[in-house]
């Protein structure tokens, strides 16, 4: 298998997860960052955000993807957070065609009608799109109203990419990203910055590692225009 390099442009709201943080740290580095926007946030917001943070930075230690960032500030008045993660992992076909036609029949009767499924075209190849929205995560008993623990509505899209032998020959990987949010509501928002990322994704073969092993890489950049409406 080929090692193959992901290059790809992210909109500059997106800050890097430090991987393997613990409830502390993970709680100071969401702190620092509120602090630094300058705006009052309740505490039981900021151990909202801290979870889904700390999260994400286990995950991240324990499977080593490629990059992962999470967002959060204010979109028209009201706090809005999201994770994004773009991973590796070895796949075999021989026409990432029909792994897209397999991975799309596939997903979509796992997840019938709890989720839209589709094969879409990007500028870096054919792609698998699942767009799902589920009660995933959940508010704790302590902090709501009831006294019990609440479901969150988490809104999620997932892109499957197997890299084409065309951009990386020998390639057996499928690039998969995935955007999280529990802020539903600002859906169509996050749905602009995610469209770019998707068409700026490209593939090159990696350098070999110094023992020589293939090694897979990220090269992200910071896309370029307005930020977005967080502030």
């Amino acid at each position: 298998m080929s090692a193959v390099q992901v290059s790809f442009e992210i909109s500059p709201i997106f800050q890097r997860i430090t991987s393997g943080l613990d409830p502390e740290r993970a709680r100071a580095e969401v702190t620092a960052r509120i602090h630094a926007q300058g705006t009052a946030v309740p505490d039981e917001l900021i151990d909202e955000i801290t979870a889904e943070y700390q999260k994400v930075s286990t995950v991240l230690a324990d499977t080593g993807v490629l990059y992962s960032g999470s967002c959060f500030g204010q979109l028209d008045g009201d706090w809005s957070m999201g994770s994004l993660t773009i991973g590796v992992q070895p796949l075999s076909y021989r026409d990432p065609e029909v792994a897209i036609a397999g991975m799309t029949k596939i997903l979509a009767a796992e997840h019938g009608q709890h989720a839209e499924v589709s094969a879409i075209t990007l500028p870096c190849g054919q792609a698998t799109l699942v767009i799902r929205q589920s009660p995933d995560l959940r508010l704790p008993a302590e902090f709501s109203d009831s006294g019990e623990d609440l479901p969150i509505d988490v809104a999620q899209l997932q892109a499957f990419i197997p890299v084409p032998p065309s951009s990386v020959p020998g390639a057996q990987t499928l690039v998969t990203v995935t955007f999280s949010t529990p802020s539903t509501d600002h859906w169509a928002d996050y749905c602009e910055l995610l469209v770019p990322l998707l068409n700026s994704i490209r593939f090159r073969p990696a350098p070999e590692a110094d023992l020589g092993a293939p090694a897979p890489e990220a090269a992200p950049s910071v896309a370029g225009g307005p930020a977005t409406a967080f502030g």
